[in-house]
C-alpha cells in the first residue's frame, strides 16, 4: 500500500491538532485577569502556548478578529492571552489592544515581534500558510504591510508625549486692575441729644 507524502503529512498535522485542543488558560479568574492586564502593559511576550493550542487559535481566529474590528481592546487581550498562542498574527492582536488602550510602548513591543515571526523562517508561527487555516488564516490583515505603518503612528504619540512633558508650564497672574470707588467721605456726627439745659442770663451791671 503506497501512502503519498503530502496525505501523510496532512494526516499527521490534524492528529496533532486534534489531540492538542487546548488554551493557556481554561477560566480566567479575577486573579487572571488582572495579571493579564498588567503583563498587557508592560509588554510582555508571554504567548507561550506551542502546538497544543494551535487548533483552539484556529478555531477562535474570527471570533477574535471581530472584537479587533469592535474595539473592544480589553477582551481582545484577554481572549489572545488566554489561548496563549504566540503566532505572528496573535502578537498583532495584542499590538492592537496595547495600542488602542495607550500603552504605546508595549504596542511597539508587540508589534515588532508580530512582524518578526511573520517574516521569520518558522511556519507554525506564521498565519500565512498555516495548516487547517482555512481560506483567509490571518483574517484579511497584511501584516508585514501594516505593522511598519502602526509602530510609526506609536512612535509618533510617544514622541509627542516626550515633548509635552519637556515644555515647561507658564503661569500667567492676572493683573490687580485699578479701584474705581469715589473718595471716601466720613458721615457727619450726631447731633447731641438735647439735654434741657438753658445758659444762664448774663450778669446784670
Amino acid at each position: 500500500m503506497i501512502i503519498r507524502l503530502p496525505a501523510l503529512m496532512a494526516a499527521a498535522i490534524a492528529t496533532v491538532l486534534v489531540a492538542g485542543c487546548a488554551a493557556k488558560y481554561d477560566t480566567i479568574t479575577p486573579d487572571v485577569q488582572a495579571n493579564m492586564m498588567s503583563d498587557l502593559k508592560a509588554g510582555k511576550l508571554n504567548l507561550d502556548c506551542g502546538e497544543k493550542c494551535a487548533l483552539t487559535w484556529m478555531s477562535q481566529a474570527p471570533t477574535i478578529h471581530s472584537l479587533d474590528l469592535a474595539e473592544k481592546w480589553d477582551d481582545l487581550a484577554e481572549h489572545v492571552m488566554q489561548i496563549g498562542y504566540g503566532s505572528d498574527l496573535a502578537y498583532y492582536y495584542l499590538g492592537q489592544s496595547a495600542q488602542g488602550l495607550g500603552y504605546h510602548s508595549a504596542a511597539i513591543t508587540y508589534y515588532s515581534q508580530s512582524l518578526a515571526l511573520a517574516t521569520g523562517m518558522n511556519p507554525l508561527t506564521k498565519c500565512a500558510g498555516a495548516p487547517g487555516g482555512g481560506t483567509d488564516p490571518c483574517q484579511g490583515v497584511d501584516l508585514v504591510a501594516s505593522i511598519p505603518v502602526l509602530i510609526k503612528a506609536s512612535q509618533d504619540v510617544l514622541a509627542q508625549q516626550e515633548r509635552a512633558a519637556a515644555t515647561p508650564v507658564v503661569y500667567h497672574k492676572k493683573k490687580k486692575t485699578a479701584s474705581t470707588s469715589s473718595t471716601w467721605v466720613a458721615p457727619p456726627l450726631p447731633a447731641p441729644a438735647d439735654s434741657g439745659w438753658v445758659p444762664p442770663p448774663p450778669a446784670s451791671k
